[in-house]
């Protein structure tokens, strides 16, 4: 299958479909493709040309590809498809019914689209998965499989679970299964290609996981203080391209106060930067466009020349030096609103955003993560560990049935959902002004992925991988990459040579 054929197919329609508008209109301002081309006047002698079907929808969405008639009826009844959750706090999976609630109901929506066009029943069961739990989880997997159960016929899983059942093989390549479209914009393009590793898929994101949206990671901008404080709402700066590390830690230094008058640091006071999470760090590291895992010349995989570059230690060392200062707070797993908003800057994840902030009475503006430097070409954005991806179990009972499916629900969830969660929610309204609407295209725009995240539990996992490591760096209050570099740079280079020969084509 190759990657691109499709959208070449799409331009290619969209052109021929609108020459006889560009031949006939010059310079009119109408930019809507007809559906349907006829011969001239003069052309007395030209064939009828058939009508063509356009390849977007009512709305402007791409349709997909799936054939029209396809279905997987079980003679007048559908069949039975059921899918493998996790439990996590955003709505993603089944609802029972429309609430009114615009999210809720475009997932319920899709799921019925998904059966209606398909002929099957969507059900899922859905069980603990998270980084407590995700072990227990592919344990269930790998069991049914083991025994040729056939229970699951798709699986959708906390991030490090893919990445786990991937190194088992214990999941069918995707690439090797029919109605599976990757070159359409419903699948995360950087996902696929990062992902893609000896020309084989084995899980896959985009619009079909509602946490690709509500868990991108952004820094909120508490513009009650900075007003308060004199300082310039610095969204403009952020359009221009201009927002920086720099800039971000200059903005936060001698804001601290001592709230609460007891004479250190503590949760309530004021500060700079409040981070409440140690995930959260990785939206320095990789929104300074660093990656920690990368595929080799030989599409092995190799741990990236980022992680020990000046680049590396210099984003530690600022991080450090505001968390050691009074101007910086951090402390893993306590809320937002346990500081009661007398902060500057928070750095979080969508979904914390929108908790928080939302039913707040601060005036708050949305920014991207920071660049590393104003070198630096694009904003990139770090989704948090706790987004879904969508496998398929090695002993599904029919594997085109499941990639249709999951094909047909990305389509669906591209129409329904992402419209929903993103322009209804997040753009309109959890924004608070235009540039925050603007801004929030910038940040799903920046979005990226890294191997060392989904591989994270062969690489050492909570006590050594890579990404862990650096953050602790940062919790301890010391940059010691170097010594990381001695101590575990050999292990991590056989353990990623030990995942890559797992990931080898066999036969």
């Amino acid at each position: 299958m190759k990657i691109t054929f499709t959208r070449w197919l799409c331009l290619a329609l969209v052109l021929l479909m609108m020459l006889p508008v560009l031949a006939a209109c010059g310079d009119s301002d109408q930019t809507d493709a007809p559906t349907t081309t006829a011969p001239t006047a003069a052309d007395t002698t030209a064939e009828p040309v058939p009508e063509t079907t356009s390849p977007y929808d009512e709305n402007g969405y791409l349709r997909d590809t799936l054939p029209e008639d396809l279905t997987f009826k079980n003679g007048n009844d559908p069949t039975d498809f059921i899918i493998l959750g996790w439990k996590h706090g955003v709505p993603e999976f089944e609802v029972e019914a429309e609430t009114g609630d615009i999210v809720n109901d475009t997932i319920y929506q899709r799921n019925r689209k998904t059966e209606e066009r398909l002929g099957v029943k969507l059900s899922y069961e859905i069980i603990p998965g998270n980084s407590g739990a995700f072990n227990e989880y592919c344990k269930t997997v790998m069991t049914g499989i083991n025994a040729n159960a056939q229970t699951y016929d798709a699986l959708a899983c906390y991030s490090r679970s893919a990445g786990v059942l991937t190194v088992n093989r214990m999941l069918i390549d995707m690439l090797e299964l029919d109605y599976l479209n990757f070159d359409m914009p419903w699948w995360s393009e950087t996902l696929v290609e990062m992902n893609n590793i000896h020309d084989k898929l084995f899980f896959v994101s985009g619009d079909i996981a509602t946490t690709t949206i509500y868990q991108m990671m952004l820094v909120v901008y508490n513009n009650t203080l900075g007003t308060d404080l004199g300082l310039q709402n610095p969204q403009k700066l952020a359009l221009e391209g201009k927002w920086t590390q720099e800039v971000m830690f200059e903005m936060a230094s001698n804001v601290y106060q001592d709230v609460d008058n007891d004479g250190q640091k503590s949760i309530g006071d004021q500060y700079g930067l409040f981070s409440n999470s140690h995930p959260n760090l990785d939206i320095f590291y990789m929104g300074s466009d660093m990656t920690y895992v990368i595929p080799d010349e030989n599409g092995d995989l190799s741990l990236s020349s980022d992680y020990f570059s000046e680049k590396s230690i210099t984003v530690v060392d600022r991080l450090i030096n505001i968390y050691k200062g009074n101007d910086g707070f951090f402390k893993h797993s306590v809320k937002i609103a346990d500081n009661n908003f007398k902060s500057l800057f928070y750095n979080t994840s969508g979904a914390d955003f929108s908790a928080a902030f939302r039913t707040s009475d601060i005036e708050y503006a949305i920014l991207p993560a920071p660049k590393f430097d104003e070198k630096q070409e694009e904003y990139k954005t770090c989704i948090t560990i706790t987004y879904t991806n969508f496998c398929i179990p090695l002993d599904a009972k029919n594997p085109d049935m499941t990639a249709a499916v999951l094909e047909c629900m990305a389509s669906e969830a591209y129409r329904r959902t992402t419209p929903a969660i993103f322009e209804t929610a997040f753009k309109y309204q959890y924004a608070q002004s235009q540039d925050d609407a603007d801004i929030f295209d910038l940040i799903r725009a920046g979005v990226v992925f890294d191997l060392g995240r989904t591989f994270h539990d062969d690489l050492g996992g909570d006590g050594a991988a890579p990404v862990r490591k650096w953050r602790t760096h940062i919790e301890n209050l010391q940059n010691q990459l170097a010594v990381s570099q001695a101590m575990f740079e050999r292990l991590w280079t056989k353990s990623l040579a030990n995942t890559s020969a797992k990931l080898v084509p066999e036969g």
